[in-house]
């Protein structure tokens, strides 16, 4: 498993600024030994202070083209992917937050993307 944050306000799949977002994600990225190997899930929480008009899918992404060959080979083996936004002036309740997003949370005070890569699930649930 691979998890992150990204300072900052996320860029759009098609917006001009997608390079320097996509660089932002890469530098972001903790060094790996090795890449992950499919199948995988990409999980995508976008944390915002002011409220914004950014769809989540194009959200995703620049992300996920960002990862390869830092986090996988190819974003193929991606085959699970949740994607949200989080609004932190009216935030929900957030239960069970891991360590690296807990910390963003109590450090950070603007936008912040947290990011996580993992081995997908074998089943497929409904719930």
């Amino acid at each position: 498993m691979v998890e992150f944050v990204v300072v900052g306000t996320p860029r759009a799949h098609r917006a001009n600024s997608r390079p320097l977002w996509q660089a932002k994600v890469q530098a972001a990225v903790p060094e790996q030994d090795q890449l992950l190997d499919g199948p995988l899930c990409l999980r995508i929480d976008f944390f915002f202070s002011e409220a914004t008009d950014l769809d989540t899918d194009n959200i995703i992404k620049p992300i996920q083209d960002a990862l390869e060959d830092l986090v996988y080979e190819d974003d193929k083996t991606i085959v699970d992917v949740c994607a949200r936004k989080v609004d932190r002036v009216n935030p929900p309740p957030v239960i069970g937050a891991p360590v690296t997003l807990a910390r963003a949370l109590g450090s950070t005070t603007g936008d912040f993307v947290y990011v996580r890569v993992a081995e997908a699930r074998p089943e497929v649930t409904f719930s």
